[in-house]
């Protein structure tokens, strides 16, 4: 079934994107300086119906939290978060520990009090630190309460369940879940590129983030704790996704070594400083395409530099999407958000891991899932993401000709492109960066999966020639525009003030992230309104750089 949407305008900071869908992860941002609020720590002031649950507390999770303070610190002398597991509120304790030394903290069963449905239970933990400080854990471990259990626990409080539908099929869901990210398809046959692939090497999670730290303590509980030693840092290629290196920073996770495309040999010289029984790195990270400039690392020359030297690799495929790249064969572990188009509507956060069964590291890195794995992705969540993921294929097939054909357009008016005295500065788009390492990693499966053929995704990022060009275009786009990406409708991101605060702004800049780059996440909609919007948008800063320049002369 063809999937039909129309573009709409933006809408006034702080609501919900797109309106009146329960649950929605996405919100308005809808000016410059939104972005730079928001990542200043400020979203609570606008952010007042719901919002990305990982970055913030949502009203249904603030409402659950009064209850149980309510009951465990009638005072208020501390403050709280929940968890649906006794071994992540467990994580939240030893992150407190770690990084709050002063701190107290309590670790609470709140599962009586909270009345969750059958078979859940849910932990607190009360702490008399800083809130600011402990919601890095929140964020950076992406494991917080679901806010629909939370929804269902205040109802079910209420005793008002009968609205709700019961969670019997949840299991088949996440079977489902797995059987799709697995790469099966109805005949049996596996698209992954890698013989043995199996929805049983899938581990769900209730976040993409939470999938990404639970690899770092896979990879820490295994690889990285034979000899006793120091805990190593990760050797990181292009930017990943920014609260990932973000936690690699924290004390406990030692840290990482930043490499791009061009400096590959500089790591294989730090590289080689280790053994085969010492590596001298924990592992190698990247995402493939890279976020935000969506630059392709060499894949095939870090899969022979990890056997090399005897490091994992663990690839973030979030952005391609395993319908359009064979991401497994060169890795170890591959991770994703299903938050992202694989879910596609904003309603619903969740998160996979697959191992690669022909890894050299698969034995133990398979004990230790077998041994550690707990679920916390909510039933609910599961009902939604299976659900929604569908449609997953002809989303992918939509974004991908929406997005080439928008990158298109946006190249020819570009000063990289040829135009000359463009506001455009460059595009940045597998088609137009490290083509030949994406295309080289293109799914040969594809149009067996269901695609007329493989694409470049639903990304591309565009970097402008002067700062207030950018604030400009960025303020005439009459579309979403949002923190998040990977969904139907079209996103918008203003990339720099949204992923550093200002006194931190040279970090970012130190590797090579423009301040003037603006991410589009491209949805569904007609592709000839999403470049109609783009070039009003592009008619409207071109005026402005044309007024200033002209005040400037006389």
């Amino acid at each position: 079934m063809a999937l039909s949407l129309s573009l709409e305008p933006s809408t006034a900071r702080g609501c919900p994107v797109p309106s009146k869908v329960p649950h929605i992860v996405s919100n308005s941002l809808p000016d410059w300086e939104d972005n730079i609020a928001l990542t200043l720590g400020k979203a609570d002031e606008f952010f007042t119906e719901t919002s990305y649950p990982r970055f913030s507390i949502h009203p249904f999770i603030d409402q659950l939290t009064a209850i149980i303070l309510d009951a465990l610190d009638p005072g208020r002398n501390k403050n709280c978060l929940l968890f649906p597991t006794a071994m992540l509120a467990e994580d939240c304790r030893l992150f407190i520990e770690a990084h709050c030394p002063t701190s107290s903290y309590e670790v609470h069963c709140a599962t009586e009090i909270c009345n969750p449905p059958p078979g859940h239970q849910i932990f607190a933990v009360l702490f008399s630190a800083e809130r600011q400080n402990v919601l890095k854990f929140f964020c950076f471990n992406g494991s917080g309460l679901s806010p629909r259990l939370a929804e269902l626990c205040v109802l079910r409080r209420a005793d008002i369940t009968k609205k709700h539908s019961p969670l019997s099929s949840a299991a088949d869901a996440k079977n489902a879940l797995r059987f799709c990210f697995a790469g099966m398809l109805e005949d049996g046959e596996n698209i992954r590129g890698v013989p043995g692939a199996s929805p049983d090497d899938v581990y769900l999670y209730a976040s993409g983030m939470q999938a990404i730290w639970q690899s770092h303590k896979l990879l820490a509980a295994t690889v990285g704790s034979k000899d006793g030693l120091q805990p190593r840092k990760v050797a990181q290629v292009n930017l990943l996704y920014i609260d990932s290196y973000k936690f690699l920073e924290l004390s406990t996770c030692a840290g990482y070594h930043f490499f791009s495309n061009d400096t590959i040999d500089e790591m294989e010289t730090l590289l080689a400083t280790g053994t085969p029984e010492r590596p001298s790195i924990l592992a190698l990270y990247t995402d493939f395409p890279g976020n935000p400039h969506l630059r392709s690392c060499d894949l095939a020359k870090l899969r022979a530099l990890s056997e090399k030297y005897n490091s994992p690799l663990v690839v973030d495929e979030t952005v391609a999407g395993h319908l359009n790249c064979q991401i497994l064969p060169y890795c170890d572990i591959v991770v994703s958000s299903l938050t992202k188009l694989f879910s596609g509507i904003c309603n619903v956060l969740g998160g996979a891991m697959m191992l690669n069964p022909a890894s050299r590291f698969y034995s133990q890195f398979k004990a230790h899932m077998n041994a550690t794995y707990e679920d916390s992705l909510f039933d609910s969540d599961a009902l939604v993401l299976e659900m929604n993921s569908r449609e997953y294929l002809d989303r992918t097939a939509i974004t991908n000709l929406n997005a080439e054909k928008l990158a298109d357009m946006l190249y020819a008016r570009s000063v990289l492109g040829g135009a000359k005295g463009s506001i455009v500065q460059a595009v940045h788009y597998p088609k137009y960066r490290m083509r030949e390492n994406f295309e080289r990693c293109w799914n040969p499966l594809a149009m067996k999966a269901g695609l007329n053929s493989a694409g470049y995704g639903y990304m591309v990022s565009v970097t402008f020639t002067s700062l207030e060009a950018t604030k400009t275009f960025y303020s005439a786009l009459q579309c979403a525009k949002s923190a998040t990406l990977g969904s139907i409708f079209t996103l918008v991101t203003a990339f720099s003030p949204l992923a550093w605060p200002p006194d931190l702004m040279q970090q970012i800049k130190d590797r090579g992230v423009e301040d003037s780059l603006i991410r589009i996440s491209v949805g569904i909609e007609d592709i000839s309104s999403i470049l109609k919007c783009v070039s009003d948008a592009l008619l409207v800063a071109e005026e402005r750089v044309r007024t200033i320049e002209a005040s400037e002369s006389n």
